[in-house]
């Protein structure tokens, strides 16, 4: 699962379905997973910015069957 919203179209087809099946990676949010809690539960740093000009961090998710 990626982080951020997916960019492989201009506008999404929010009717038709996706595109890209083939290439997309949903983002955990879009999933109900709340990252925040799911970041620190497993050790990592996580806080909300106040400004454009923070570093932000970006999390990723690795599931495997």
């Amino acid at each position: 699962m990626g982080a951020g919203p997916c960019r492989l179209c201009k506008e999404c087809d929010l009717k038709g379905g996706c595109r890209h099946r083939d290439k997309v990676r949903p983002s955990m949010e879009a999933c109900g997973i709340d990252v925040f809690t799911t970041a620190r539960n497993n050790g990592f740093t996580i806080n909300t910015l106040d400004s454009y000009k923070c570093k932000a961090n970006y999390f990723g998710l690795v599931l495997i069957d």
